[in-house]
């Protein structure tokens, strides 16, 4: 078995394994290895406010505050996401048996 990275027509990338003699074409046929589908699993509108509330808990209302913080907007945003991706894999590592 071959891994082959494709592209979709919506521009997500993807990785298949296929048959060793099979054309490189047939990647979206082959056994895909997709993560989970992290952008239409997760509750957008929760992540929103979430973020809201971590920026404003760290005080973070201004470019000035932003430029002040070491990593506060990186914090945010992992707080906000990490846990949701990581659910996400454990979800389908139960599913999967």
């Amino acid at each position: 078995m071959k891994p082959v990275h494709w592209t979709d027509e919506n521009g997500y990338k993807h990785l298949s394994f296929l048959r060793d003699d099979d054309p490189d074409e047939l990647a979206p046929s082959g056994l895909l290895q997709d993560p989970p589908d992290v952008v239409h699993e997760i509750n957008w509108d929760a992540v929103q406010r979430e973020l809201h509330n971590q920026l404003v808990n760290r005080g973070l209302f201004s470019w000035d505050d932003v430029q002040r913080s070491k990593d506060g907007i990186t914090g945010a945003v992992l707080a906000c996401l990490r846990r949701r991706v990581i659910e996400l894999y454990n979800n389908r590592r139960k599913a999967d048996g």
